[in-house]
């Protein structure tokens, strides 16, 4: 990984208090309403959160029944995560796209992505899709929220637009089965919008 990606989640290091009590205003019914329909109807399903941050949302998914593995680059919103939603559901990975380096053997039924594709560098995006892509069965789902708007100046991001992730995505046997309209920022940033977009695996079909 490069060092750009690296520093990329320096700024939640050193202010993770902030960002940990901020993402934690908000519910994930509320914030990912329109994803709640695609969830795995299996209660004990795998699920894996990339970019766990303050831990809300693998504790909401917990709770559900699922099985969570929760990873993040941040070490210090990683601890604070895990002290804060303690769950015997949730297996906490201190651990980052493009590798996933500590998921080795794994598959699962449901990947959520929240808040993290800005973070990706460009030039890693079709390799980390890929990965992704690697850790899903067949016919299972990844749910992802697009940033719409400038890069925040304070943390190290990078603009990204629908057109070139639904290509990225095909290219990894991705195909979409949900993309949202612009949706307000759940923490009322005004320059901020999000788009919200479900991709299935392709069932590869076996010839006789």
């Amino acid at each position: 990984m490069t060092t750009k990606n690296i520093n990329s989640w320096a700024n939640y290091d050193a202010e993770s208090s902030l960002y940990f009590e901020n993402y934690n205003k908000v519910y994930f019914s509320n914030v990912h309403r329109q994803f709640v329909s695609f969830l795995p109807k299996n209660s004990k399903a795998e699920v894996l959160d990339i970019g766990c941050g303050s831990g809300r949302d693998a504790l909401s998914l917990a709770r559900r029944g699922y099985q969570v593995t929760a990873i993040d680059p941040s070490i210090k919103m990683l601890e604070l995560a895990q002290k804060k939603n303690k769950h015997r559901n949730i297996r906490w990975l201190n651990d980052s796209l493009p590798e996933l380096s500590k998921l080795t053997h794994n598959t699962y039924d449901f990947v959520l992505m929240s808040a993290v594709w800005m973070h990706i560098a460009p030039w890693n995006r079709n390799i980390s899709i890929q990965r992704v892509s690697e850790l899903l069965k067949a016919g299972s789902r990844l749910a992802i929220t697009l940033r719409i708007g400038d890069p925040d100046p304070k943390r190290l991001m990078y603009s990204a637009n629908l057109e070139e992730l639904l290509q990225q995505a095909a290219d990894a046997d991705l195909s979409p089965i949900y993309i949202s309209r612009e949706n307000k920022d759940s923490l009322k940033r005004k320059e901020v919008t999000w788009r919200k977009i479900v991709f299935q695996k392709k069932e590869r079909s076996t010839s006789l």
